[in-house]
Parts: C-alpha cells; sequence; structure tokens
C-alpha cells in the first residue's frame, strides 16, 4: 500500500524520477511493517523436462524419484514413407513417419532401477515396462562394470564412452507420431539405493573419512535428488526438516566426519549444575537466566508427492495461520502428504523451541563441550551449546 502511495506523491512532485524515488521509498516502508516472507533451500522444480546443455549438473539420485534427466546425444529424425490405397478409383496417399533415437543422462551414481516414463505429461511406459508407442529401450544402471551402448557404440566408434558412474537411458527408433513428429517431453521414474534413514549415509558416500549414523526421523524421506551445490548446503537444506548433528568421529581420528541424529535426552552429557555468585549480570542466588527469542518458525513444506506421480505437493503445519514472516521450506524429496505433515509439524515445534535462551554460570566446564555441542539441562529437554567463555566466578 504505502509502495502505491509514495510512487503517487512522487510522480506529482518529482515526474517519473520523483515517482521511482517513491517506489522505492514505499516499499521500503511496506517491508518494515508487513515483512517479507523468506524461503530456504533449493527450489523444487515443477516437473522440470529433459534438455541438452553445457554445464548442466546431472543430478544424484537416492532412493524413488522423478527425474527429467539431460539429453546427451541424438541422432537427426529419420524418415519413412508409406502409400496407402484409396480404394476404388481413388488415388493413393503417401503417409510420412518420424523416429528417433537419443540417450538421456538419469543420475550421476548407479541407480536400481527405472519405473514408469512420462512424454509430453502421458504414459509412455507402463508399470510393467511396456513401450505405449513404436521403438525399443534400454537402461544403464550406472555401474563401474558398465559396457558401452551397442547403438552409441556403432554410431560413434572408438570415441564411445561407456558412461561407467553414469545411469542413462537409450531410446531407438522411438516413433514420434504421437508427439507432433518431434522429441517429447521426457521424465522418468528412477529408484536408486540411499531412502529412508540412510540417505545421510549415502550423500555421505563420495566423502573420505566421513560416514553417517541411521536417521529414523528420515524413514519417510522415500527419495532425494541432489542437483548440484555442496554437500553441506544440501546437508542443511535436508537438516531443516530432519534434525542433524555433525562431529568428529572419534574412530577416524581428527580428520574423520560424523554426522547423526539429534541425541535423545539421555544421550547428550548432562551440563554441570549452576552456581550463585555475588557479582555479574546474572546468577547472584540461582546461577542462571532464562530468556525467550521470538523467531520466525517455518509455516509450510514444499516437496515431492509419492501418491501424485511425484508432483509438488505443499503442507502447512498444524495450529499455524499464513503469516507475512513465514517461511517456505523447500524439500528436493520424495514424501507422502502424511510424512510431509509431520516434518514440517515437528520443524516448526524445534523452531519455536530454538528461541529459548540459557545463560548458566558453573564452576567447571569439560573442554569437549564446545558450541555446537548438544547437552541436557537440568531436566529442560537437550539444548545446543552456542558459546561460553571463562570469567573470574566461574
Amino acid at each position: 500500500m504505502a509502495t502505491l502511495v509514495f510512487g503517487a506523491l512522487g510522480t506529482l512532485v518529482g515526474g517519473p524520477l520523483g515517482g521511482a524515488i517513491g517506489s522505492l521509498l514505499g516499499r521500503e516502508l511496506d517491508r518494515q511493517i508487513v515483512g517479507v516472507p523468506t524461503r530456504e533451500g533449493p527450489r523444487l522444480k515443477e516437473l522440470a523436462v529433459s534438455t541438452s546443455s553445457y554445464g548442466q549438473p546431472i543430478a544424484r539420485l537416492f532412493g524413488a524419484t522423478r527425474a527429467a534427466g539431460t539429453i546427451v546425444w541424438a541422432t537427426d529424425l529419420s524418415e519413412s514413407s508409406e502409400t496407402v490405397s484409396g480404394g476404388k478409383g481413388r488415388p493413393g496417399t503417401t503417409q510420412y513417419s518420424y523416429t528417433i533415437s537419443l540417450a538421456v543422462a538419469l543420475s550421476s551414481r548407479p541407480i536400481e532401477r527405472v519405473g514408469r516414463i512420462w512424454a509430453d505429461g502421458n504414459l509412455l511406459r507402463g508399470a510393467a515396462g511396456d513401450l505405449k508407442t513404436g521403438g525399443s529401450l534400454r537402461v544403464h544402471l550406472g555401474h563401474a562394470d558398465q559396457a558401452p551402448d551397442p547403438l552409441l557404440a556403432a554410431a560413434l566408434g572408438a570415441e564411445c564412452p561407456a558412461h561407467r558412474g553414469l545411469a542413462y537411458a537409450v531410446f531407438e527408433d522411438l516413433a514420434l507420431g504421437e508427439f507432433g513428429n518431434r522429441i517429447p517431453a521426457l521424465s522418468f521414474e528412477v529408484v536408486a539405493s540411499g531412502g529412508g534413514e540412510r540417505i545421510v549415509a549415502a550423500l555421505l558416500e563420495p566423502v573420505s573419512g566421513a560416514r553417517a549414523q541411521s536417521v529414523p526421523a528420515a524413514a519417510g524421506v522415500g527419495g532425494f535428488a541432489h542437483e548440484g551445490g555442496t554437500l553441506a548446503a544440501v546437508l542443511a537444506t535436508l537438516g531443516q526438516t530432519v534434525p542433524l548433528v555433525a562431529d568428529l568421529d572419534p574412530d577416524a581420528g581428527a580428520g574423520g566426519l560424523l554426522v547423526g541424529p539429534e541425541p535423545a535426552l539421555g544421550e547428550a552429557p548432562i551440563l554441570p549444575p549452576a552456581i550463585a555468585w555475588p557479582d555479574g549480570e546474572f546468577g547472584t542466588r540461582t546461577g542462571q537466566r532464562l530468556a525467550r527469542e521470538r523467531r520466525a518458525a517455518p509455516g509450510a513444506l514444499r516437496y515431492y508427492d509419492s501418491a501424485r506421480d511425484y508432483q509438488p505437493g505443499l503442507q502447512r503445519a498444524a495450529g499455524r495461520a499464513a503469516s507475512a514472516d513465514q517461511r517456505t521450506l523447500e524439500l528436493p524429496a520424495t514424501l507422502s502428504a502424511q510424512d510431509a505433515a509431520g516434518l514440517i509439524d515437528a520443524a516448526a515445534i524445534r523452531a519455536l523451541a530454538a528461541g529459548d535462551l540459557a545463560q548458566l554460570r558453573v564452576a567447571s566446564l569439560d573442554p569437549a563441550l564446545a558450541p555446537g555441542k548438544r547437552v541436557a539441562l537440568g531436566g529442560r529437554g537437550v539444548w545446543r551449546v552456542e558459546s561460553w567463555e571463562w570469567r573470574s566466578g566461574g
């Protein structure tokens, strides 16, 4: 509202330049009064179509998900004709049809199988593996002993790569009549290892010296797509809905990394009791001070819905009306509606609890309880150490 008012006033006073300045001031005022909704993490794709461009990352797929893929090789259109008799006394008609052969990269890590395939939104290959149009399909799973595809080898000769470590599908003589004699928009149902509780361990596969524990809170994550970015950013995105803790691996030495779920109350080390002190900012009688900060909690989660052919779905946190400062988390994972609702509800509760701040004065502190560690605090659940410092009084 302020944007419109200030823009109109600025135009009256200073013409077009005044209008631009007024709109800028009004937009800033709107932002301070109303707030701006924030979104975190990588964005979900609205069922993207197969493309072919240099520099485009090929996703690492885990569990069951839907992928558009990247066309890495294709032939020219192949034309064939057939003359159909027009009947007695009528001229015949020549009908033309077109086919194409192409290879589509699906995942930059091995997969287990390809399920259904869609072309222009319609089913091209059913769950039983039958193509609904002319042509044939071969799927290469991306293992280390993968051999070159025979069609690509015949076309490229000795230069044909085996694409080891890359899962891809090859269509041979795919009939294009049903698609307007063009390559249709393809998407594939891909099933790979690493879903559910083992998703973090699968994500850490390429990292030397790193290992992960099973994460029960991720049991409902039926699939996940890592489409680029650092592993730390991907884990941070996953950690918004599935709480994770990273620490040094005691079994691998100083260079090892261990990622696992947040400890339960009985598993977290207990922080020493608070002590009183006559001077200082707090703690003259109890040795502790509790406060609560207002923090914006996530209000919604976008994900890929397993019951709707992996189309993007949205679940809102229970009991929370939409507001200007509400965050919408985006998780490129395959979930059921029930599991997605459970994850966003738990994330909202954790975010509200994270606004609690405790300050304690203790006589001695274990140096291992560094910032980032989870500790148990006086029967009040599991807390994260944010900072600590030495003082004369503790």
